[in-house]
């Protein structure tokens, strides 16, 4: 599908724009229920493969939908409307298929990581690398410290996973692990595992802020065995590699996600103030100076954000991971971020103390959206990555904070 324009979308893509929004409206009834309990809603998966999504990043000569970063930023921004911890944990489905193109997969074994692509078309996968004592503030932090021992025939895994988003109610997860005495302390192997083989522990930690509903717990290992073949690529300086190789799918993917929420929480108000009447009045108070003011400030947010994050998956679309396209992803992300915490300030304030009651949908879009929006590369590095591209540095040159 390609665009007439950033706002004039072809028949095509308004089709695309409103299967999405009616998944959506399935993943809105449950979004608060699900939250409260932290229940993974498997009724939102169901609804988001029978429309046929799961394979949306999956290139059309593997069997997705080959979908372009500006058609699926028009699907993620509407799903993010309507469960934004569904959205979030869809992303993540993505990941383990996107990375490993970016690594390199499909030109180190083609086989392999067309049956990866197969695997994401048709079941529900997570990608999990995060782990205790990594800072999303300095990359080298990130690079695993679990482990795999080489043995006969395979690896035994050992160490903590954290943040394993959906890797509960997803059936095959991509895990990163360090070579144990590898001489390179940046040697990691990427194994698809099956979430329900013995010897994988989860602990129930993610008990957050917001964004309950993907179950981002620990995953424990602890001598699993698993076979040769279940490897997906080894190498070195991956992390590194990810972010300029694999940038869109990495962390520009999210931003969509976030326009979702901040485009949820904005509607929600202006239904709510204009269905609050005050005593003794006879206008809603949606013509407040205060609520005039704070609308129309979060609506040019949302705008100005929307055009950001449409016209740099354009750039990537049509000239590939250009700097103006991997620099411009830094920048759409820290639109979005921004704008949302304009909305986390403004809202409670404009809408009142009821509106923060938890039968009301605003207390979760808030917390939803401090969480997210913490996803790296967060707001710090969104402005270092902005600062590098405005100035023309070289990132290599950027000294480590910290000694």
């Amino acid at each position: 599908m390609k665009p007439n324009g950033l706002l004039d979308l072809s028949p095509e893509q308004k089709k695309l724009q409103n299967t999405a929004r009616e998944v959506a409206q399935v993943l809105r009834k449950g979004a608060d229920q699900a939250d409260r309990t932290r229940r993974v809603p498997a009724e939102n998966w169901a609804a988001i493969k029978s429309a046929g999504f799961f394979g949306a990043l999956v290139p059309k000569a593997y069997g997705g939908l080959g979908m372009g970063m500006f058609d699926y930023s028009l699907m993620m921004e509407q799903l993010g409307q309507g469960c934004s911890g569904t959205a979030m944990a869809f992303n993540m489905h993505q990941m383990s298929m996107s990375l490993m193109r970016g690594a390199g997969l499909e030109t180190v074994n083609k086989p392999k990581y067309a049956h990866l692509c197969k695997l994401t078309a048709n079941n529900l996968m997570s990608a999990v690398a995060s782990e205790p004592g990594g800072n999303a503030l300095i990359y080298s932090t990130l690079n695993p410290s679990s482990y795999v021992e080489i043995v006969d025939g395979g690896y035994r895994l050992y160490g903590r996973k954290q943040f394993g988003t959906n890797f509960e109610a997803s059936q095959y997860s991509m895990v990163m692990f360090h070579v144990k005495d590898s001489s390179d302390s940046t040697e990691s192997v990427f194994l698809l595992l099956d979430t329900k083989m013995d010897g994988i522990r989860v602990e129930d930690t993610w008990d957050t802020l917001g964004l309950r509903a993907t179950r981002s717990n620990s995953v424990v290992f602890d001598g699993l065995f698993v076979p040769e073949d279940q490897a997906l690529i080894r190498g070195s300086d991956y992390l590194q590699s990810l972010l300029q190789n694999a940038s869109a799918e990495f962390y520009h993917t999210f931003s969509s996600v976030y326009l979702g929420i901040l485009a949820a929480m904005i509607d929600w108000a202006k239904h709510y103030l204009r269905s609050r009447v005050p005593r003794g009045y006879a206008q809603p108070v949606a013509y407040h100076p205060s609520s005039l003011q704070t609308i129309g400030m979060l609506a040019d947010r949302l705008d100005q954000a929307r055009l950001l994050i449409r016209q740099v998956s354009l750039t990537y679309d049509r000239y590939g991971n250009t700097p103006e396209a991997f620099y411009g992803f830094a920048k759409a992300k820290l639109a979005i971020t921004n704008a949302l915490m304009e909305a986390v300030r403004a809202l409670p304030s404009a809408c009142g103390a009821n509106s923060l009651y938890n039968k009301n949908a605003l207390p979760r879009l808030m917390r939803d959206a401090m969480v997210a929006t913490v996803m790296p590369p967060h707001m710090y590095q969104e402005r270092e990555l902005a600062a590098v591209g405005a100035m023309g540095l070289e990132m290599s040159n950027i000294q480590p904070p910290l000694s």
